[in-house]
């Protein structure tokens, strides 16, 4: 790897998608086999690539361009670009609308967020946002939140209006990563400094609480059941894993890494992979199987 960025699972679990954001114009995207680690392909294009989003159906892969301002198309049946989507000035994450008619892209360097209609694959609106957008996520009612890195905000939106449907809403210190729950009831937003996780209302935009999720909390994640949330703690080697029942929080030291960046979990919460930047690795960290004594 060399500078790995996200980790994105596809949906059946069976293959683990990893960006390369160190290389320009080659091997951007590496590919490997959940079940033997073994590297399977790798995909390419002009540029490098940030974070991804994978259809349901697992065929199509989008992957932010940051140096170029593109969303590329990959095929996933044959791991190539089939088009690219020009959207706004170093796109980073993305969020795909419940229908995957529609793409999300947030725009670091030009505060704003590129909407895509994926259907004709072009840019349809840009979305005034603050400073530095970074975590974007939306949920199947159709809110769309977008943390403001460096206005330490959330931005709301009516995605069947494109209109802001409330003021900017303060989140913690440096906002990173946002997420939504698997019964949409909430956004879950990371905070650098704040050194933790933010429980969002989506119908209010309410804060509701936070947890503690490690020194520089950068990606989070959630199982399927909403009640683990796991934290990349970027200025640690640990990850942290949230008990949303009761608000505790555990720290994983992984041996070897630097500075954890990307992370994706499986849907049981039982097996966790994360990108070390900095050592340019892959781990995969599983839970231990309960004792029946």
């Amino acid at each position: 790897y060399s500078l790995p960025k996200a980790v994105l699972l596809s949906p059946d679990e069976s293959t683990a998608y990893v960006t390369n954001f160190g290389r320009r114009d080659t091997k951007n995207v590496s590919i490997y086999s959940t079940d033997t680690m073994e590297e399977t392909g790798v995909i390419e294009f002009e540029g490098n690539g940030v974070e991804m989003v994978i259809t349901r159906d697992g065929s199509t892969l989008y992957v932010s361009n940051f140096r170029r301002g593109m969303v590329e198309v990959i095929d996933l049946a044959t791991n190539t670009v089939t088009a690219e989507i020009e959207v706004g000035a170093n796109p980073k994450t993305m969020a795909i609308s419940a229908d995957e008619r529609t793409l999300y892209v947030s725009n670091w360097s030009s505060a704003d967020v590129s909407v895509v209609d994926l259907v004709g694959r072009g840019e349809v609106r840009r979305l005034r946002v603050g400073q530095h957008p970074r975590g974007i996520a939306v949920s199947s009612t159709g809110v769309l939140a977008v943390g403001n890195h460096a206005d330490h905000t959330l931005s709301f939106f009516d995605t069947s209006t494109f209109e802001e449907i409330r003021d900017e809403v303060p989140c913690g210190r440096y906002p990173r990563h946002v997420i939504v729950s698997p019964d949409q009831r909430y956004f879950y937003v990371s905070a650098q400094v704040s050194a933790a996780v933010f429980q969002v209302d989506v119908a209010t935009g309410e804060v509701l609480q936070k947890w503690a999720a490690g020194f520089s909390p950068k990606t989070i994640d959630i199982s399927a059941d909403g009640r683990w949330i796991f934290s990349a703690a970027y200025g640690a080697h640990e990850l942290v894993v949230i008990d949303t029942e009761d608000g505790t929080a555990r720290d994983f030291t992984i041996r070897g890494i630097e500075k954890p960046c990307g992370l994706d979990a499986t849907a049981d919460g039982r097996r966790v992979y994360v990108t070390g930047w900095d050592d340019c690795h892959l781990y995969v960290l599983e839970a231990e199987e309960e004792s029946s004594s």
